[in-house]
């Protein structure tokens, strides 16, 4: 069974959350203008607060400390546009993870049940490290993926030739296209995107599943923007 959808974040909230131990408080004594290498975020009862204005990502992520001061579990999504985000949750107190997303300006909004909390945002610098993700002029991806996902693989090497073989046959990505590694170059999640004419037309991922093996991720596309030569 296969399910579409029109948006990632739920999916790529559940795996997104890579625990790593605490961090340092809310506060950020560095000086201004200077890049932070954790992003602090803070959900509080009266909003969201962002401690570190400009992130340096890593070479696995950007880093973020989320500090809970409400009484329950609290999530937080970072976001930038209509092309989705990226999600975390913690219980009160302090909990890490490690994100994939690019430079440029994030929203963080953090969220208790349904209820919405005040956002803030922040800056990742850009290091030169990221390889972009972003479907070139697509202002909404079309997402596939498994229920529940797959295991498809015990060696990071065979993922190339599957992102391709599944892009093929799932959105109908030109033979043509150039397969490269995107995201950041250490990263747990990889990522695969699809090149044609210098436009990148489909993503797809792979997860680890911590045994040795890899998980199906999800393709993304945008309708009829697949680079299929028999593409309308």
């Amino acid at each position: 069974m296969r399910i579409r959808a029109v948006a990632s974040l739920a999916f790529v909230a559940a795996l997104a959350a890579l625990a790593a131990g605490c961090g340092a408080g809310d506060e950020d004594v560095r000086p201004a203008g200077t890049a932070s290498p954790v992003a602090r975020v803070t959900c509080a009862e009266d909003g969201t607060r962002v401690a570190t204005p400009i992130v340096e990502a890593r070479r696995d992520g950007v880093h973020l400390e989320l500090r809970n001061e409400t009484d329950g579990r609290a999530h937080v999504t970072i976001e930038r546009g209509p092309s989705g985000g990226i999600g975390a949750g913690g219980p009160p107190g302090l909990s890490s993870h490690v994100l994939t997303i690019g430079p440029g300006t994030w929203t963080a909004t953090c969220y208790e049940s349904v209820d919405a909390v005040r956002g803030a945002t922040f800056d990742v610098a850009d290091t030169g490290i990221w390889v972009s993700t972003e479907l070139t002029d697509c202002d909404t991806a079309e997402v596939s993926h498994g229920d529940p996902p797959r295991r498809v693989a015990t060696d990071r090497s065979e993922l190339a030739a599957l992102a391709r073989s599944s892009l093929e046959s799932s959105v109908s990505v030109d033979p043509d296209a150039v397969i490269e590694p995107a995201g950041y170059p250490e990263q747990a999640e990889a990522i695969f995107r699809a090149r044609k004419d210098g436009r990148t037309v489909a993503t797809m991922s792979f997860w680890p599943d911590y045994t040795g093996g890899w998980l199906e991720g999800e393709a993304r596309s945008c309708p009829d923007e697949s680079g299929s030569s028999e593409a309308p």
